[in-house]
């Protein structure tokens, strides 16, 4: 995951204030994570180790929304466990705020003109419902057991 220094650094931060989602660009990309924490990434030999943990933040790389250079063309493979999504084509996100507990977040591939819905994603306030399980999906939980 790009920004993986970054992540590193910010992690009790964002878990100690119940950060809901982290959003990133840079990379000619689209990815959204699981929720994890203390991932532990060995550059040299690929290999990772995500720990899920439903107080983290789910973190959104979408720098997909048009450049120059064109779309990132290499992504690591097999996909890791903690990445929900991922796909490097064009596009955009919009996140819509529903109340002070639910926010509805969906991005749209950007095929030929058309928005396309490729991903979507429930998030419930961690700060106003801690321990409400709705954002760890049935797929994380599967991934990581």
């Amino acid at each position: 995951m790009e920004g993986e220094p970054m992540r590193v650094q910010f992690e009790k931060m964002a878990i100690d204030a119940r950060v809901d989602v982290v959003f990133a660009g840079h990379v000619h990309a689209y990815e959204r994570s699981h929720r994890f924490s203390n991932i532990r990434y060995n550059i040299t030999d690929g290999k990772c180790t995500p720990v899920p943990d439903r107080r983290a933040p789910v973190y959104i790389t979408i720098g997909d929304g048009g450049n120059i250079e064109g779309l990132a063309d290499e992504l690591t493979w097999p996909q890791p466990a903690y990445s929900a999504f991922r796909e490097y084509s064009f596009g955009h996100a919009v996140l819509d705020i529903k109340n002070r507990t639910h926010a509805y977040y969906a991005w749209y591939r950007n095929h030929d003109g058309n928005k396309v819905a490729a991903d979507t994603m429930w998030f419930t306030n961690r700060y106003h419902m801690p321990n409400h399980d709705e954002s760890l999906s049935a797929a994380a939980k599967v991934a990581y057991a």
